[in-house]
C-alpha cells in the first residue's frame, strides 16, 4: 500500500523582487512586495452529448471577461471526446475528463488543450474493475477515479498508472478528500438495496461503510471545515414521482437533511451551499433555486429561476461567489428539454443577478474552474 501525501497547492506562481536605488527616506521603510493572488481565468464545461442521437460530447471554454467557445477539445486535438463525457477536474497544470462510454480519461495541457495521454480504465484497473468510469477528485499527487464496478483508483499524475485501487461500494459516484480520508457516494445505482457512503484510509486502504435509512441514493460529497455534506436523490414511489432528494449533513452517525435539492454546488470560502431542487414528478415540478448558510442552518431563496428552462449542472466561483448555472433549451416539439440541441450557462452574482448568459454544448453536464495566481497592482 503506497503512503498518502498530504494535500498539495494546486498551483502555484513565484513573483520576482525588484529593487531600486533611491535618496529617499523609503530605503529604510520599504513598501511589502505584491503577493500573488488566486484569480479566475475562465471555467471549463463538459457536455456529455446524445449517445442514442450519436451525439458525442464536447467541451466548452467560457473565459471569465471573454464569450464562450464550443468544441476546443476537438479543435485542439482533431477529434472528439466521444461517447458520453460526466465529469471533469483541473489539477496542476492538467485537465482531467471522465469519458464512461469510452472507458477512457483524457487528461491534457490545461493551457493548450493538446491531449498528453487517453488512459484506458480497464487497462488501467482490469476489466472487472475499470467499466463505466464515472467521476474524480484530486489530492497530494493523486487524481481519484471512481467506477461503476466498484473501485476508486489513485492515479498517479505523473505515471498515469494506478498507485492504488480501493473497493468502494455499489456503484459508486462522486468523492471528496479529507485530510487522509477519501469518502465515496456509492449510489447503489439507485435500486435502494445496497447504499452507502465509503470512509476509505488513504494510508492504510482500510474502507467503512456507513449506512443510513437517509442514505438511499447518494451522488456527490462535499467537505467543508471538517463537516461532510452528500447530496441523495432520495428514491421513486409507485408512480415513478422522486422522493427524498436533497443535501444531507452526516457527522457523528448521523444523517440529517438540510435542504430538498437534486443539485449542489460548495462555495468553501463563504460557507455556502447552492442547491437546485428540480425532482422528477409524473404531473411536472417547479424547480427552486435556494442558498443553505452552514453556520446558521438557514435556507433563502437565491433566484427564482424564471430565466432556466430545464436545470442541468451548478457550480460556483470561490474566489468570487459568482454562481453559474447550465440549462437544456426546451424543445419547440414538445415543451421539454431538448437533449439534441445546445444548452446554455447563466452567470450570476452573489446577489442572485443575472449578469451573462453563455452558450453551451448538447447536454451540459460538469464544470471545472480554471484558476490561476497572479500578482496585481
Amino acid at each position: 500500500m503506497k503512503k498518502f501525501l498530504s494535500i498539495a497547492a494546486i498551483a502555484a506562481m513565484s513573483a520576482s523582487l525588484i529593487t531600486a536605488c533611491s535618496d529617499s527616506d523609503d530605503d529604510d521603510n520599504p513598501s511589502p512586495a505584491p503577493q500573488p493572488v488566486p484569480v479566475t481565468e475562465g471555467l471549463f464545461l463538459v457536455n456529455s452529448g446524445n449517445s442514442g442521437s450519436v451525439i458525442p460530447g464536447s467541451l466548452t471554454y467560457i473565459s471569465r471577461n471573454g464569450d464562450a467557445v464550443q468544441n476546443v477539445f476537438r479543435t485542439a486535438n482533431e477529434r472528439t471526446l466521444g461517447n458520453t463525457p460526466n465529469d471533469i477536474i483541473v489539477y496542476g497544470s492538467k485537465l482531467y475528463i471522465v469519458v464512461t462510454g469510452e472507458n477512457t480519461v483524457e487528461v491534457a495541457d490545461r493551457y493548450t488543450l493538446k491531449s498528453i495521454t487517453q488512459i484506458n480504465t480497464t487497462e488501467l484497473m482490469g476489466g472487472d474493475k475499470g467499466k463505466m468510469p464515472r467521476r474524480l477528485t484530486a489530492a497530494g499527487r493523486y487524481v481519484f477515479l471512481s467506477t461503476f464496478d466498484g473501485y476508486v483508483a489513485a492515479i498517479d499524475t505523473a505515471a498515469y498508472t494506478a498507485a492504488d485501487i480501493y473497493q468502494a461500494g455499489s456503484y459508486p459516484e462522486g468523492m471528496v478528500v479529507n485530510g487522509e480520508t477519501l469518502y465515496v457516494a456509492n449510489s447503489d445505482y439507485g435500486q435502494g438495496i445496497n447504499p452507502s457512503v465509503s470512509a476509505i484510509n488513504l494510508n492504510t486502504g482500510a474502507a467503512a461503510e456507513q449506512k443510513n435509512e437517509n442514505i438511499r441514493n447518494p451522488t456527490g460529497l462535499a467537505c467543508y471545515d471538517n463537516m461532510l455534506f452528500m447530496l441523495d436523490y432520495g428514491s421513486y414511489d409507485a408512480s415513478w414521482n422522486q422522493v427524498g432528494a436533497g443535501v444531507y449533513k452526516i457527522a457523528g452517525g448521523e444523517v440529517t437533511k438540510v435542504a430538498d435539492a437534486t443539485m449542489m454546488a460548495l462555495d468553501a470560502q463563504r460557507g455556502l451551499i447552492y442547491t437546485i431542487n428540480a425532482p422528477y414528478t409524473s404531473s411536472g415540478t417547479t424547480p427552486t433555486f435556494n442558498v443553505y448558510n452552514i453556520a446558521t442552518n438557514e435556507e433563502t431563496t437565491f433566484i427564482t429561476g424564471e430565466d432556466i428552462d430545464s436545470p442541468a449542472a451548478i457550480t460556483v466561483d470561490n474566489i468570487s461567489g459568482e454562481v453559474y448555472i447550465a440549462s437544456y433549451r426546451l424543445s419547440p416539439d414538445t415543451g421539454y428539454a431538448d437533449y439534441n440541441s445546445n444548452g446554455y450557462v447563466n452567470r450570476y452574482s452573489t446577489e442572485g443577478k443575472l449578469i451573462r448568459q453563455y452558450e453551451a454544448g448538447v447536454s451540459p453536464t460538469a464544470f471545472a474552474f480554471n484558476y490561476t495566481t497572479a500578482v496585481l497592482p
